[in-house]
């Protein structure tokens, strides 16, 4: 079922400009979910909606796949820009700057329905807070990671085991060890005045919450970004760090996480281990 987040702009297709006139019939764009160019192709990305312009008129935001009617008859440009949940809440759609818009003219029929086949990739001037590639763990060089909690008795590890594809980040935690905190190498030169906007992508699997935070200046603060719930599997997240960052006022970051077995109002613990993997860690900005 077609999902809209947003009323027409145009008219409502029921009105006429004067009931003397014909209702005019319209057109129907029919969009499917986006083709991505780029490793892992959309399965790599979580593109659930299509921002639709057409003839330079924006006509709302749909869940793609999506059918939608339109007041628009022969060479028509439709502009479609890909959508994502912002910090994984379905409340907060929004237009993900770093893949490309897709525009494409198409000669639209009235009562005729046109397939589109949206199609993105990155855009080229990205910058990359890790360098590109190096948060899939897969190649020579990946993300330098330090262990920050003190217990030597468990330590984060790459594997291949249930991975997302190749190897990824491992964090576990136990009774015995019920805390485990891993720190990145430190990423410099952020834009941290709030223009452009700094955003972190990743997979993660969890059968436990845990905790995402920045660490900056000298000594380091804490800034803690976000708390995240447990999986069915692995999900992919893209998280505004915008915000977070200037109030800290630093240019320079790592990220932090932090897995803590969690305990009930008696102080015991609800599960005796847990588990979180990470993988394609990209903090991307322009």
């Amino acid at each position: 079922m077609m999902k809209r987040f947003f009323l027409f702009l145009l008219p409502l297709l029921s009105v006429s400009a004067c009931k003397d006139e014909p209702e005019q019939i319209p057109a129907y764009l029919k969009i499917n979910p986006y083709q991505v160019t780029a490793p892992g192709g959309a399965s790599w990305q979580a593109i659930t909606d299509g921002w639709l312009y057409v003839n330079g008129e924006f006509l709302g935001a749909y869940t793609l796949p999506a059918t939608v009617p339109v007041l628009a008859e022969g060479d028509t440009e439709i502009i479609l820009f890909p959508g994502i949940k912002e910090n994984g809440i379905e409340a907060t759609p929004n237009i993900y700057p770093y893949l490309k818009r897709y525009t494409k003219n198409y000669n639209l029929v009235a009562g005729q329905t046109t397939t589109i086949q949206p199609t993105t990739e990155y855009e080229t001037s990205i910058k990359y807070g890790f360098g590109v590639g190096r948060g899939d763990f897969d190649g020579g060089s990946s993300i330098g990671l330090e262990n920050r909690d003190g217990d030597v008795g468990l330590n984060v590890e790459l594997t291949s085991d249930n991975s997302f594809a190749g190897q990824c980040l491992i964090m576990r935690a136990d009774t015995a060890h019920p805390i485990m905190d891993v720190a990145t190498e430190l990423m410099k030169d952020l834009p941290f005045l709030g223009a452009p906007e700094v955003w972190l992508e990743l997979h993660y699997n969890a059968d436990v919450p845990f905790f995402l935070y920045l660490l900056n200046g000298n000594p380091e603060n804490t800034q803690k970004v976000y708390q995240f719930n447990t999986t069915e599997g692995w999900n992919k997240i893209y998280i505004n760090l915008t915000q977070h960052i200037v109030n800290t006022g630093f240019a320079d970051h790592r990220l932090y996480f932090r897995l803590s077995l969690p305990r009930d109002n008696s102080g015991n613990f609800e599960q005796i281990n847990g588990t979180v993997r990470l993988d394609n860690i990209r903090v991307v900005h322009f």
